[in-house]
């Protein structure tokens, strides 16, 4: 899976709705959306927010696996 397709598979396994997310890392719904489907340029300093956010490692984002939300 891409990063994007990772951050919205955590993101859905962890129970966050995208303006729950946002809210939590004060940025953007859009912002969130958009890096999800690989749109966004992803800043450096945002990561471990979300990394935290999610309960999930940095490699975790990177990480090519074939889990889907819509698997389970």
């Amino acid at each position: 899976m891409s990063f994007g397709s990772n951050v919205r598979y955590y993101r859905v396994k962890s129970g966050y709705t995208l303006k729950d997310l946002s809210n939590e890392l004060q940025v953007s719904v859009n912002y969130l959306s958009t890096l999800e489907q690989n749109n966004a340029k992803i800043k450096p300093e945002f990561l471990p927010a979300l990394c935290t956010a999610l309960s999930i490692t940095l490699s975790d984002l990177y990480e090519e696996n074939a889990d889907n939300v819509f698997n389970e």
